[in-house]
């Protein structure tokens, strides 16, 4: 439960005194211009009201995050030991000190009591335009996008006062931009069905029933069960359609077209199956991660708003760039009672690292490791650029780099990858992978790793990319021509947006075999997949990925090849020794 501000908490107010009057401002963060793409505009109403989130940096984070490694490590004493909501609150509450200050803070700067909200290390507080400009030293304007009538509120720079400062992750929103998009490459925008796609063989067309025969998805069991929900985001206005998914469950899944979802709002998010809106995203996580988790309790979180893009040459079309606030939906999740989470939840969104601060990044990671923490396996597609798209930096320097996505850079996320083809299956040249700029290697993938770059890193990219970082994607899956049906018709569409729900439903699976035999279910999945369950996955050796297309570095990209590999990384999926070694 959230926990509203109390009488209790009023003495904490008192502390310090006037804190803001007294004190001398430090700069949090800043911003040198109004970012390209948008033209700064009117100032807003003094009156108007913005929700703020201020995560609170903590020492016991780098604990906290080390602790969901070890229960999710096979052979540590703890492994399959969730927490539950209060065990994860109390290990990264911030200080008793620390709080009272910021809440000082807060209380100098005559912020209703009413309107303070503490969950974790974050605080959530509400706030007049007027009221902002003051406590953060700051203006905030209107922006306009050149390109469309898209107008966003927000500020180039933020200070608080130097006393408490340290304690500050970040504020948003305030110079937060990015681009939160579906996954699906150029290469594979929806093209209506043909005649003969509807007959076409496993490896030109991708059903439920080639990815069965595919990944060994025979005599399975599964159950409706609480404890083994299945969750599927749902952003931008895509909206999930029910007479969809039973029309394609009569084609593709005939022995379950009593299969169907219930849907959650969030942030005001809606979910009008009128709607003339397209929803090939929404229609194609629902329709595979549905009919391959067989029989599971689906729920569509549906989350509300969009924003603004500062536009770096990975995404530089404004049009078809919008930022979705999963920050909204990740702490709706975080703050669901433990018999209300999911236990798998496929993510086909996701944006360039470099394009998101990586305060605001950490941050978000850690509420993956938090979800993580109680049990929850998250999965996110990898990308679909290769290696990058533009390939170049955007701090004003310009350097040459591959350009790796989040948040399938976080280490508490699972990230597919793609292929295409069978017999064998290929690595797709669109698969994103590489290795973070804002995440350190974790432990559970150091021998796979660095045996690849010491045995296949191909020299020619040494001072592209971050040898010592986090490697995606960790895992793959078939990303090329998926029939989705979306509005009552057939269109064929890839992308690793269609990978993630696919590895979503087969961990759906793995959930239940555990569950049969009196095991808790699966969990934050990497350090299972890098020790245990790596010999589950058929290598893919064949293919590679490329990239780099909007700068002048040549042929850059990645290629597949024995063990894990920036492309596809551990392989795709064999189920039925999956399901073995999960019972190990």
């Amino acid at each position: 439960m959230i926990l509203k501000f109390t009488i209790l908490s009023l003495a904490a107010f008192a502390i310090g005194g006037l804190l803001a009057d007294s004190d001398t401002y430090q700069l949090v963060e800043k911003l040198e211009q109004v970012p390209s793409g948008w033209l700064k505009g009117d100032k807003p109403l003094p009156s108007a009201l913005i929700k703020f989130r201020l995560a609170v940096n903590s020492a016991d984070l780098a604990a906290f995050e080390q602790s969901v490694i070890d229960l999710s490590t096979p052979g540590n004493p703890g492994y399959g030991q969730f927490m539950d909501l209060e065990q994860v609150r109390q290990l990264v509450r911030p200080s008793a000190d620390v709080s009272n200050q910021i809440l000082s803070w807060l209380n100098s700067e005559n912020i209703s009591p009413d309107s303070i909200e503490l969950s974790g290390n974050w605080i959530s507080f509400q706030a007049a335009v007027s009221q902002a400009e003051l406590m953060f030293k700051t203006e905030f304007y209107y922006y306009n996008s050149d390109t469309n009538d898209d107008r966003i509120l927000r500020t180039l720079e933020y200070s608080v006062p130097s006393q408490i400062q340290p304690y500050i992750q970040l504020i948003q929103p305030t110079t937060r931009f990015g681009d939160f998009r579906p996954l699906r490459s150029e290469q594979s925008e929806p093209v209506p069905a043909t005649e003969a796609d509807f007959s076409a063989p496993c490896g030109t067309v991708v059903t439920p029933d080639c990815l069965r025969d595919l990944y060994g998805l025979y005599n399975t069991t599964a159950y409706p069960d609480t404890r083994n929900r299945l969750g599927i985001a749902g952003f931008l206005e895509e909206y999930g359609r029910h007479n969809d998914l039973y029309n394609f469950q009569r084609v593709y899944a005939p022995n379950q077209t009593d299969a169907s979802f219930d849907v959650v709002s969030i942030n005001g998010g809606q979910n009008d199956e009128n709607s003339g809106h397209e929803s090939v995203e929404a229609s194609m996580d629902l329709q595979y991660s549905i009919s391959l988790a067989y029989h599971a309790l689906a729920t569509f979180y549906t989350t509300g708003g969009r924003g603004p893009l500062v536009p770096d040459g990975d995404q530089p079309n404004v049009n078809e760039s919008s930022n979705e606030p999963y920050l909204e939906q990740l702490h709706y999740l975080t703050n669901l009672p433990d018999s209300d989470l999911p236990a798998v939840i496929t993510m086909s969104y996701g944006e360039s690292e470099q394009s998101v601060p990586r305060a605001y990044a950490t941050a978000t990671c850690n509420l993956f490791a938090q979800l993580g923490a109680r049990g929850v396996s998250i999965i996110f597609s990898s990308g679909d650029a290769g290696p990058g798209g533009s390939c170049q930096s955007n701090d004003g320097s310009y350097r040459a780099k591959f350009l790796p996505g989040f948040p399938a850079s976080c280490p508490f996320v699972t990230s597919v990858g793609g292929t295409y083809q069978v017999s064998p299956e290929r690595a797709i040249s669109f698969s994103g992978g590489g290795f973070s700029e804002y995440f350190a290697r974790p432990s559970y993938q150091d021998q796979l790793i660095q045996n690849y770059i010491s045995r296949h890193g191909p020299e020619q990219w040494r001072g592209m990319f971050n040898a010592g970082g986090r490697g995606i994607p960790d895992v793959a899956a078939q990303a090329n021509r998926f029939m989705v049906r979306d509005h009552g018709f057939y269109s064929t569409v890839g992308g690793t947006s269609a990978s993630a729900p696919v590895i979503a439903g087969i961990v759906s699976q793995l959930n239940a075999v555990r569950l049969a035999h009196g095991k808790p279910r699966m969990g934050f999945l990497n350090p299972w997949l890098y020790t245990l369950g790596r010999t589950g996955f058929m290598d893919i050796v064949d293919g590679g990925s490329r990239g780099c297309a909007r700068s002048p570095i040549q042929n850059a990209g990645w290629n597949a090849t024995a063990g894990w590999d920036p492309v596809t990384g551990l392989g795709t999926p064999l189920f039925q020794s999956l399901a073995q070694l999960a019972l190990l």
